[in-house]
């Protein structure tokens, strides 16, 4: 899998890793970035929060699992479709290695009362596949096997319910939507304890390249502060905040 950029995952995936780690990118500022650049809608629910992991920064390509409500069909007597056939490839059967990659899944508004993944699934996907996280446009379920994870997951709440009889896999490795952000296979997803952001694939460069920037200005103004100078004037003087 390339990252839509024409360079192959790994190299991407190095690339923004050592941006992030030598810049201290994190969210704000590459939501500051998009917000100048005119890209809306890249921020996903603040409801949507890490239930395992620690804060720090995680990223990658996402590779996204669209889910959708079963509807009854023409036959009231007709089994409903939402069996492990219509279900399966949540686990991303495709999939073989998900290193450099963001396990992503949604259904449109947040699904807060059946769990789009559980404790076997996460590990799955997070141990033997190796995603770098897993972001979940609603809830998860088995706390205890979730919370107890070193890796990152992002889910709006824990429920016991699945969704069998419920929802079905409408695609993966497409789209999927998380409330009002659509999320497209290969664009880079970000996620630390300030909440999650999506960055559109053929805009990456353009958005590291502007956040590094950007980075450099709020911490020259954080050295200032600290040295006695007062934040209204450093802001008249930079222009940002």
């Amino acid at each position: 899998m390339t990252a839509d950029t024409g360079v192959p995952l790994d190299e991407t995936y190095s690339l923004v890793a050592k941006t992030v780690r030598e810049h201290g990118i994190s969210t704000p500022t590459i939501a500051d970035v998009l917000d100048a650049l005119g890209i809306t809608n890249r921020v996903l629910d603040s409801r949507l929060h890490r239930v395992s992991g620690d804060d720090r920064i995680f990223f990658g390509a996402a590779y996204t699992v669209s889910w959708v409500a079963v509807r009854k069909g023409p036959s009231i007597v007709a089994a409903s479709p939402s069996t492990w056939q219509e279900v399966r490839d949540f686990l991303v059967p495709q999939v073989v290695d998900g290193r450099g990659m963001v396990y992503v899944a949604g259904s449109g508004p947040l699904v807060t009362e059946a769990a789009l993944a559980g404790g076997l699934s996460t590990t799955y996907l997070l141990e033997q596949l190796r995603f770098e996280g897993i972001v979940l446009g609603g809830a998860i379920r088995d706390r205890d096997v979730v919370a107890q994870s070193t890796h990152s997951v992002i889910a709006s709440n824990f429920v016991p319910t699945d969704t069998q009889g419920a929802y079905r896999v409408e695609s993966a490795g497409g789209t999927c939507l998380i409330d009002h952000v659509l999320v497209h296979t290969g664009d880079w997803v970000f996620s630390d304890g300030n909440g999650t952001v999506v960055v559109p694939a053929a805009r990456l460069h353009e958005v590291l390249t502007a956040a590094t920037a950007t980075g450099r200005t709020e911490q020259d103004v954080l050295r200032r502060i600290r040295a006695g100078e007062r934040l209204p004037d450093v802001i008249d003087e930079v222009g940002t905040i």
